[in-house]
């Protein structure tokens, strides 16, 4: 299995992550719909690439992916990476507020890796922060960095921000990182990404 951290690079280089990322929102517009047929409040969320953002009308695709799949909006979150994105320009504002307004979920992927701070949290108010790994992994191996993340989640609680800790591999991990109380927990100790038929089979249709 290649990792998406070796083939995203290349197709935003060369372009074809446009039409891969097209393909992506309406299939996963597609796939929560059906879903919801026995689980109605199924939602899901996928990633959008800067690429995607600078060069394309992304709101319209969105939407688009939503429409045609009757989708509810609440029930789409879009994740940005957070070094990608948190730069100035009008055009990631537009888009950043246009995503708000569309009723999306909009979460900042990656956080604690890139250029981010509280203060452009307040300016953008995303749904969710997600805690990368690399922080994570620090703060469970240093007390320093343990109390660090225990003041981020409290802070970005303040800002109304819910927050999402990613990489958590162990049962001891999961039990240091509940005590900082963050509003999810991601990673393999709960699974590993499978395919769309083995997910259905366990968690649909069981």
């Amino acid at each position: 299995m290649i990792s998406p951290a070796e083939f995203i690079p290349i197709l935003e280089e060369s372009g074809l992550i446009i039409p891969v990322g097209r393909w992506l929102l309406h299939t996963a517009a597609r796939d929560c719909r059906q879903w919801q047929e026995t689980h109605p409040g199924m939602r899901v969320q996928v990633n959008l690439s800067y690429v995607q953002v600078a060069k394309t009308n992304v709101l319209h695709e969105i939407w688009e992916a939503l429409d045609e799949h009757d989708l509810s909006p609440a029930c789409l979150g879009v994740e940005l990476t957070e070094s990608g994105y948190l730069e100035p320009g009008a055009h990631f504002q537009k888009v950043w507020k246009g995503l708000k307004k569309l009723g999306v979920k909009v979460l900042l992927d990656d956080f604690g890796t890139g250029y981010s701070n509280f203060h452009c949290l307040g300016d953008l108010t995303p749904d969710c922060i997600k805690i990368d790994r690399s922080f994570t992994q620090k703060a469970l191996g240093d007390s320093y960095e343990y109390n660090l993340l225990k003041q981020m989640i409290q802070m970005a609680r303040r800002l109304k921000t819910s927050v999402c800790i990613e990489g958590i591999e162990t049962k001891e991990e999961l039990d240091r990182i509940a005590v900082a109380k963050p509003d999810y927990i991601q990673g393999y100790f709960f699974g590993k990404p499978v395919p769309k038929a083995e997910f259905t089979e366990r968690f649909i249709n069981s």
